[in-house]
Order: C-alpha cells, then sequence, then structure tokens
C-alpha cells in the first residue's frame, strides 16, 4: 500500500470512528469516511500513475470547496480548515506517489 492511500485510509477510518461515536458532522462524516476509505482502495487497486494523478484532483477540488465554507462557515469553519489541510496534503501525497513520471 503506497503512503498516499495508507494516510488516506487513515483519514477515513478517522471520519468513521466520529460518525459511530455520533460526534462531529455526522452526514459530512458518513460521506467523507465512504469516500476516502473508497477512493484509498480504488487507487491502490489500480496501481496507476493516472489513478494517482486522478485522485489528486479529486482532493484539489474537495479542498478548493472547503475554502468558503473555512472562510465564512460558522460552526463548520474549523471543520472545513482542517479538510482544506488534510486534501492539500492528500494531494501532495499522490503528486509524489506518480514521482517524474516514473512507475512504482
Amino acid at each position: 500500500m503506497s503512503a498516499a492511500e495508507f494516510l488516506r485510509a487513515a483519514v477515513g477510518t478517522g471520519h468513521a470512528v466520529r460518525l459511530l461515536a455520533r460526534r462531529g458532522t455526522p452526514v459530512l462524516d458518513g460521506v467523507l469516511a465512504v469516500r476516502q476509505l473508497g477512493q484509498a482502495a480504488l487507487v491502490e487497486r489500480a496501481g496507476t500513475a493516472d489513478a494517482h494523478t486522478a485522485s489528486a484532483l479529486v482532493d484539489v477540488l474537495h479542498g478548493a470547496s472547503m475554502v468558503p465554507v473555512a472562510l465564512l462557515g460558522g460552526r463548520l469553519r474549523r471543520f472545513a480548515a482542517l479538510q482544506v489541510v488534510l486534501a492539500v496534503t492528500l494531494a501532495v501525497a499522490e503528486v509524489a506517489a506518480v514521482g517524474h513520471g516514473r512507475r512504482r
């Protein structure tokens, strides 16, 4: 398992734990748990540079969608700011997994 997918699975598991503990934002945690765990499984199974690149794009889009919420989100501000940090971290990890066009 690549470091990017290990980190992604850990983030997804964290969202699942928050959901099961009935803490935080249950709908968002549920959606993000499914997305992160599913994305980790799909990218790991594909194992291609294209899969890592597409995964990084999903992270960039997620992070960009969280920026307005982080700036204006009221009670969701902290959650959204953490999502931005996680999205950037995961996107960088995915790009690092691709390297300079080399296959793993």
